[in-house]
């Protein structure tokens, strides 16, 4: 120990409270017994370090647990997780104030820790079991004050502040408070805060891995509450046996008389204390832009989340390590503070300039990413800046008990600080910064603001001990060296934001869209026409084009895609609407929970008899959007005065709200998506069944494709919990379960019609392929009867054990061959005739020659999921069905584009070859042959011909009973068709249907 260090340090290290009292011994004498207790200072630093680890890991675990519940009592809205998040950093600072603010007296710090420890440990079991419970009292207040947003907000803030108050408060006390205990007072303080504070952070690293990664999955969140408490009362445990042992080291006994007490006799160092303030704001406004920018590259999961969060604790809690490891052999590493302030700033900066982005080919679907590839991108953005930001606190803090000479004190009013900035730094990122200039801008002012706070520092750190006047220029050779070296970064950062690749930001932008404008390594096929950095997400709208014109869109959130309006996702979620409106035609007042690109809100306003619609969605970015989608037969559902916006957690709504609805339809993000998982359990399905009249119908999606088939179980068992007349429905692996709140009434034959004879909701279900009543029932899957068979030995997914819902990738292989078992007509077709349920509500006059329809189902299916002869698809539902859409898919064409087609051929001659496909699909939709026939010449003249319709052409000749043509025809293109793998069926199929002659066989 540098021998002018400890006497610079020794007023604060040889007494506990305020400047050290006069001593008889020489100044010899003092140093002597200065080193001799330095030599056994090694041992309870590295107790204590221990204890504060174990701390770490449960308060963390605690934090996690209270955040995920209080989201679901209070809502997950980003005013409310912004209310929610407030509230736990002023508990904290509550407790890092009374350290700030007051002494201990006849305690013992050791054994006031161990009662705060405890306090927490049985407090935060307490919240854990007690939220759940606190929710469901609150509702009716909840309703009661629906109309008056503000004050259910401010009380949502004063309710989820003053539950959290009490263990957060705790939590804020325990690291001044083991600081001050006399085992540590022998050890210089700079070295000890940095240990203390490294070893507490890498606890937390600790507990945000096993809460995620082991314990919620195994004991649910009750249990992991349990597991959190039994660590944080062994690290009382520990506290209690180690002060015993050190006995001899104070003559505090612990007392009945309250343990702190007010007594403020410092005068604060402001300019320290800013820069406290500051590297708080600027750290966790970071995180946050840092997690939202990851969120370009990786998926928004909870595993995500918590690799992501250790990466930016383990270099805080290693970075405090090093801090104290330096202290063994520097004096005055406080002085360094500017030095490390700008190394932030231009580390702020390299680390997002140079990101490893080559980690993550786009090809990578971002739930297929594995935890390392996570780790590696987080921690080469985050890691070094982290790192530096963990060396910055101890270094400020020491800076501030030299100024203070408490330990308790400078240790809590340091932290104070640095946790309202923190508050603070999430807030503005969240609120002002991202939304405002984007995430890269916001890098860049970060940088800024570790730039301007290192112009602060010198003004702090520099000022002598005990001055009281304005600081004077560094008057040591190291204080030259640090200005030589503070004058080197300067011009280090100026030049590298000289040299900055500004549009950067568009390159990571384009990697989040590049899967969905270029699928499969095509050429690209759509392009960004909006982007919005929003709140909570990245959004980004795609088009696709057809002809010059909209085709469809892509709504992106980060790097996934939210929803679309492409012929799939059209068919799918306008089904989520017409089926509850064909069971139940009377419907007046309907609730739509996630409004996505809007699809299914215009399919609800088509219900005959709709009068009022709300529609819920947590981003009002969403929203914005609306009017940025065109097409064919689009108009803005958020235009029609029935609709009713509100921008909020669907959960919370369902809870608050105190209307009854006659059909809610949900369609949230995927459930692998972080806090989606909140809208897949048992408790939310409970709570949209309470939301509904009698016999209301809920319809909520289920996607099977983006599942694990126990996950996907886990959900219809849940669901099916709820409701007793539940069913499943589907035209391919997007599953809608359907669930009816008490008796079910039959199907009226005449009502259901008016869904096809009204002009509106009519053309609609033809566009998406459902053309015939018929076809809606055989969109059937199962009922109750067999969800219970194929979940008898599943546990549903509850709001306690959310990890049933893993982040593992799905077996795509897997789930295909389930849902093809469920695409088979004849057993299909049997479930459906022989379902106690379909008897009940399906008009029986329209339950004959299902199967055939089922058929069709599975054979699109097939097609679009494993690959078919296209050929044979078109001859089936060409020759065998009156039906138009089949037609249309099995030539690559659907509605949408042929609307766009005809309309560009009327207004262009001739039309561009790249819509005569879809020409020639409507002709054959319309069995107009001739036409097809014409069309197909036609594209033949103009040179664009190829192998596929020159089959084509061959069959439809035959099919006009131009037999002799078609073999003319394939007679002279024989050497181009015989190299085709169709070639072989087709001219079998034309032979035996039409007596068709094959030109030579292949050579």
């Amino acid at each position: 120990m540098n021998k002018a260090h400890t006497i610079h340090q020794s007023p604060a290290g040889g007494c506990s409270h305020g400047a050290a009292p006069r001593c008889s011994e020489s100044r010899d004498e003092r140093l002597d017994t200065a080193r001799q207790l330095q030599k056994h200072a090694h041992l309870p630093v590295v107790v204590v370090s221990a204890i504060l680890f174990l701390s770490g890991i449960g308060a963390l675990i605690f934090e996690t647990l209270w955040l995920r519940l209080s989201g679901l009592a209070f809502g997950n809205s980003a005013w409310a997780a912004a209310l929610i998040l407030s509230s736990f950093m002023a508990g904290l600072a509550l407790g890092n104030a009374i350290a700030a603010s007051s002494r201990i007296r006849r305690w013992r710090p050791l054994y006031l820790y161990a009662v705060l420890e405890v306090l927490v440990a049985l407090l935060g079991c307490t919240i854990v079991f007690g939220l759940p419970v606190l929710g469901e009292l609150l509702r009716p207040l909840w309703q009661m004050l629906w109309n008056y947003q503000p004050t259910l907000l401010g009380l949502r803030f004063v309710l989820s502040f003053l539950i959290l108050l009490v263990p957060t408060t705790a939590m804020g006390l325990t690291l001044p408070v083991l600081i001050e205990d006399p085992v540590l007072r022998q050890t210089n303080f700079g070295r000890a805060i940095g240990f203390l504070y490294g070893s507490n952070t890498l606890g937390a690293v600790a507990g945000a891995v096993l809460g995620e990664g082991y314990l919620i999955a195994v004991f649910g969140l009750r249990g992991t509450s349990l597991v959190a408490a039994l660590v944080s009362c062994i690290a009382a445990a520990i506290a209690l046996f180690f002060a015993k042992r050190e006995r001899g080291s104070s003559k505090h006994v612990l007392q009945r008389a309250f343990p702190l007490h007010l007594d403020v006799r410092y005068r604060p160092p402001w300019r320290l204390l800013f820069v406290s303030f500051g590297t708080g704001c600027v750290l966790l406004a970071l995180e946050v832009i840092w997690f939202r920018f990851l969120r370009l590259y990786v998926a928004s999961s909870s595993t995500a989340f918590a690799v992501m969060l250790a990466v930016v604790l383990g270099g805080i809690g290693l970075g405090s390590v090093l801090a104290s490891l330096i202290h063994l052999r520097s004096t005055r590493l406080d002085q360094s503070v500017p030095i490390l302030l700008l190394l932030a700033a231009i580390l702020v900066l390299l680390s997002y300039w140079f990101f490893p982005s080559a980690l993550v080919p786009a090809s990578v679907a971002v739930f297929d990413l594995s935890w390392w590839r996570i780790t590696l991108l987080s921690t080469g953005l985050m890691f070094p800046v982290a790192l530096v930001s963990g060396i910055l606190f101890p270094a400020i803090a020491a800076s501030v008990q030299a100024a203070v000479g408490d330990r308790m004190n400078s240790t809590g009013i340091t932290t104070l600080l640095n946790t309202v900035g923190a508050a603070f730094g999430a807030l503005l990122a969240s609120f002002v910064l991202l939304p405002g200039i984007g995430y890269q801008w916001s890098l860049m002012g970060c940088a800024v603001g570790y730039a301007l706070l290192s112009l602060v520092a010198p003004l702090a750190v520099w000022r002598p001990v005990g001055a009281s006047k304005a600081p004077t220029m560094p008057r040591s050779p190291k204080h030259g060296v640090a200005a030589i070296v503070l004058i080197a970064l300067w011009i280090v950062l100026i030049f590298i934001f000289a040299i900055f690749p500004y549009r950067r930001a568009e390159t990571h932008f384009a990697h989040a869209s590049h899967p969905y404008e270029t699928p499969e390594g095509e050429k690209r096929l759509a392009h960004a026409v909006k982007r919005i950095e929003g709140t909570s997400d990245t959004w980004q709208l795609l088009r696709r084009d057809l002809a010059g014109e909209p085709y469809y869109y892509r709504l992106l959130c980060n790097a996934f895609s939210m929803s679309a309006t492409n012929p799939t996702g059209q068919r799918y979620m306008r089904l989520f609407a017409y089926l509850p409106l064909a069971f139940r035609p009377e419907s007046q007042n309907v609730l739509l929970l996630c409004y996505g690109c809007g699809i299914t809100a215009d399919a609800l306003l088509h219900g005959p008899n709709i009068k009022r619609m709300d529609v819920v969605d947590i981003s009002k970015e969403v929203f914005r959007l609306a009017d940025f989608y065109s097409g064919p037969g689009y108009t803005n559902p958020l235009h029609d005065p029935r609709v009713t916006t509100f921008i909020q957690d669907g959960r919370f709504f369902l809870e608050a709200a105190p209307r009854e609805y006659d059909i809610i339809s949900g369609e949230p993000p995927p459930p692998k998506n972080a806090a989606s998982v909140n809208l897949y359990t048992k408790e939310f399905f409970s709570l949209m069944k309470s939301r509904l009249s009698e016999g209301g119908i809920a319809s909520f999606w289920l996607p099977i494709d983006q599942l694990k088939l126990n996950e996907a179980k886990a959900i219809l068992r849940a669901f099916h919990d709820v409701f007793s007349n539940a069913s499943v429905w589907a035209a391919d692996e997007n599953w809608i379960m359907m669930g009816i709140n008490g008796p079910v009434r039959r199907m009226n034959e005449k009502e259901l019609r008016h869904l096809w004879s009204d002009p509106a909701s009519g053309a609609d279900l033809k566009r998406i392929g459902v053309e015939v009543p018929q076809q809606l029932g055989a969109l059937f899957l199962m009922d109750g009867d067999e969800i219970d068979r194929i979940t008898s030995d599943i546990a549903p997914l509850t709001d306690n054990y959310p990890k049933r819902l893993s982040d593992a990738p799905w077996d795509t292989r897997a789930n295909l061959e389930f849902v093809a078992a469920y695409m088979e007509p004849a057993s299909v077709s049997e479930r459906f005739l022989g379902s106690p349920l379909i008897k009940r509500i399906w008009p029986e006059a329209l339950s004959k020659s299902m199967e055939s329809l089922f058929a069709v189902r599975e054979t699109r299916f097939l097609s679009e999921n494993v690959g078919s002869n296209k050929l044979a698809e078109l001859d089936l539902f060409l020759r065998g069905t009156r039906l138009r859409v089949p037609v249309l898919e099995a030539l690559g064409s659907d509605e949408l584009r042929l609307a766009i087609a005809q309309r560009v051929a009327h207004e262009t001659e001739p039309p561009p070859l790249e819509i005569a496909p879809d020409l020639i699909a409507g002709a054959l939709a319309r069995r107009d042959l001739d036409q097809a026939i014409r069309l197909l010449e036609n594209q033949k003249d103009r040179g664009a011909f190829g192998v596929r319709e020159t089959l084509l052409l061959t069959y439809l000749y035959c099919l006009n009973a131009n037999v002799d043509k078609a073999e003319a025809f394939a007679a002279a293109n024989s050497a181009l068709i015989n190299n085709d793998s169709l070639a072989d069926w087709l001219w079998k199929k034309l032979e035996s249907d039409f007596g068709f002659h094959p030109p030579g066989k292949r050579e």
